[in-house]
């Protein structure tokens, strides 16, 4: 949803990141040596660089070593000698340039406390009687043992033990460190155990399950309040385990829909060990449909005509199992040429589909502002009455103005001559087709339908949308009923460059509908350019404040290639795209496959067709919030927002959409819709 919040958050952002480097350092001339630094990395920023060295290295021009957290997000690496003050700076100036790097600070050499000295002036005094304080030898017998525990299936847990070191060369034994390593090289001290008569420690930190893992210990001795470290001792290896995370089902890969397939796991995911998967799908009153693999595809058989399934794969390891969300499979023979509901770019409509009963426990409407209904078996039972908005003079091709019949009499032109395009049909069965066998399913089968017409032969006025998104949000329109259902979401579908700016009365019809508790959902504009500049789109409605408007991707998860971008686009959905067909079943060619009439001119026989264009992502949202209204009595459209933008899932990477404009603003909005997840967030 577009805020002004959320601009006047970026600027306050890129204030705050233009302002840090001056923030970054605190200089301390007075002190003559530097130890080391101190450095606050990025979120998501690894200390450790994919090359086993400190992250930064490569940018200080200097080794840095013995990373170690010291809180509030900044760790200290250490010089492996200490430098004077000014060469300190001269690496900081250096490690300003690593974008990985928010904050650093040098990491100074202070005067020797009075502790520290009385300390010394002890050691001294020992060695002036004759006793030589060395480091102790090695711990012996150091071994490793995976610790895996089923009350934490998924965390690697080592258990290391020893032996104490044969000479402590005159000291007293105080204690062990435990140091480990994951690329075999560069040890960081994995914890400090304080007791000398302990013989082993777990550890857990920074352990990857599948990854090798190599330990050594050294033992702490000390004399009076002076503390030796003694040597390392061998160095040995493990790999530790875990039970495997749980699988991500995917969709489905072939014309039938019986081979359901799921994202591979990676070898830490897998828990270090080999996995199998067992598919179960499953149906009131019917047998359970099994397979097992080792593959991330099943084959099932045996599905029955006229059931939904719920499906699952569970991974099993010998730690244990772990399964997927549930999701739907539903018996509509056209759903396998419904990408957009499963695919790897889609909206993930069968995860959600599996966490509401068929029958919804909060009725809900979805009014579709467009050019009326035709009648369609996948949709006639879940259509409530609608009304006609089209005024006569707009060449409304059914003889009459305003009225009740919402029906669509054809849009055809005779000049110049062009075929009806039953849009409205199409878009409705986007919403909410029946799952019930026959066709296509909906990505909200169990919502209801409400056909508000507003667009005509030559589309349609201004004033008589104004009156349709009043009426079909419950308020009231002069001469027309009080709408007995009125819409908890409404979806316009058009687009047009002009007006360039959303004009007051639309605005003001907007602003009351979203004040009932309605949201607004509405269409980019397949112009394929820049909704630029600000404050206003270059799509109208879409340029009216408060609406979330919709860009469209195609199979592969980047821009459909007529879609409008840029600023104003708040979110992506699948909207077809026959110039990459990728991601898509073959014969649907990259398309959108919905309800649809056969008349060239007025309504014929109900059929099916492909389509595309941001008109079809549209209603994939409008449907997607339906889902929410349909889960939480009190949705708002504020929180409908909220929960989709936290679902969403990331573009194709270096496409079009995962650029930006400018420093922050994605050109096609937060991400691709993923109602599956946005779904699992509402309680």
């Amino acid at each position: 949803m577009k805020k002004l919040s959320a601009l006047l958050a970026v600027a306050i952002a890129a204030l705050a990141f233009a302002a840090s480097p001056a923030q970054a350092t605190e200089e301390r001339p007075d002190l003559e040596n530097a130890a080391g630094l101190m450095i606050k990395y990025r979120a998501g920023v690894s200390p450790i660089a994919a090359n086993g060295e400190a992250t930064g290295e490569n940018f200080a021009g200097v080794n840095l070593s013995n990373s170690r957290d010291i809180g509030n997000g900044f760790r200290a690496l250490d010089f492996d000698t200490p430098v004077t003050e000014a060469v300190a700076l001269r690496i900081v100036a250096d490690l300003k340039r690593d974008p990985r790097i928010e904050t650093l600070a040098i990491d100074h050499d202070f005067a020797i406390s009075a502790q520290s000295i009385a300390a010394l002036r002890q050691e001294q005094l020992a060695v002036a009687l004759g006793t030589v304080f060395k480091a102790s030898s090695a711990p012996l017998s150091v071994k490793l043992n995976d610790a895996w525990v089923s009350s934490s299936p998924l965390t690697a847990r080592i258990k290391v033990s020893w032996l104490p070191p044969k000479s402590l060369n005159g000291g007293k034994l105080a204690g062990f460190q435990i140091w480990k390593s994951l690329n075999g090289s560069s040890y960081t001290l994995a914890t400090t155990v304080v007791s000398p008569k302990a013989r082993f420690a777990y550890l857990t930190s920074g352990l990857v399950a599948g990854r090798s893992t190599r330990i050594i210990t050294k033992a702490i001795t000390k004399i009076g309040t002076a503390i030796k470290y003694g040597l390392p001792s061998k160095s040995v290896g493990l790999t530790p385990t875990t039970r495997p995370i749980s699988p991500h089902l995917n969709g489905y890969s072939d014309e039938q829909a019986t081979k359901p397939k799921w994202a591979p796991l990676t070898l830490a995911e897998r828990g270090g060990l080999p996995v199998s998967y067992r598919l179960n799908a499953t149906a009131p009153g019917k047998p359970t449909l099994t397979c097992v693999t080792n593959s991330t595809t099943c084959q099932l058989a045996g599905f029955s005509a006229d059931s939904n399934y719920s499906l699952r794969v569970t991974a099993t390891n010998t730690r244990g199992s772990s399964s997927s969300q549930a999701v739907v499979r539903p018996r509509d023979p056209y759903f396998y040429q419904q990408w957009y509901l499963y695919g790897d770019y889609g909206i993930n409509a069968p995860a959600a589909w599996s966490q509401l009963p068929s029958t919804y426990a909060n009725e809900v409407v979805v009014a579709v502002i467009d050019t009326g209904i035709t009648s369609h078996a996948d949709l006639n039972s879940q259509i409530v009455p609608g009304y006609d908005f089209v005024s006569q003079d707009q060449l409304s091709n059914d003889g009459d103005g305003w009225d009740a019949d919402a029906s669509d009499p054809g849009n055809f032109n005779t000049n110049p001559v062009t075929s009806s395009t039953w849009h409205g049909t199409h878009v409705a069965g986007l919403i909410g087709a029946a799952s019930n066998g026959l066709g296509i399913t909906g990505v909200a089968p169990g919502v209801k339908v409400q056909p508000v017409r507003a667009l005509g032969g030559l589309g349609g006025k201004s004033s008589d949308l104004v009156a349709a998104v009043t009426w079909a949000s419950g308020g009231v329109v002069s001469g027309v009923p009080l709408n007995e259902t009125p819409a908890k979401v409404v979806n316009i579908s058009m687009g047009t460059a002009l007006p360039t700016n959303c004009d007051a009365p639309l605005q003001a019809a907007f602003t009351a509908a979203i004040a009932r508790g309605v949201t607004i959902v509405t269409a980019a504009g397949n112009g394929n350019s820049s909704n630029n500049p600000m404050p206003s789109l270059n799509s109208y409605p879409g340029n009216c404040f408060g609406s979330i408007t919709v860009g469209a991707t195609n199979g592969s998860g980047s821009a459909a290639y007529y879609s409008n971008y840029g600023i104003g686009v708040d979110i992506s959905a699948p909207g077809g795209d026959n110039q990459n067909s990728e991601g898509a079943p073959q014969d649907s060619n990259g398309l959108i496959l919905s309800t649809f009439n056969s008349g060239s001119t007025s309504p014929a026989n109900e059929t099916y067709a492909f389509n595309s264009g941001t008109s079809m992502a549209a209603p994939l949202v409008s449907g997607a919030i339906a889902l929410l209204y349909a889960k939480s009595a009190t949705m708002t459209p504020d929180l409908a927002w909220e929960v989709l933008r936290a679902g969403v899932r990331k573009f194709q990477p270096g496409s079009q959409c995962a650029l930006t404009v400018g420093s922050s603003t994605q050109r096609c909005g937060v991400g691709i819709l993923d109602i599956g997840a946005s779904l699992k967030l509402v309680k």
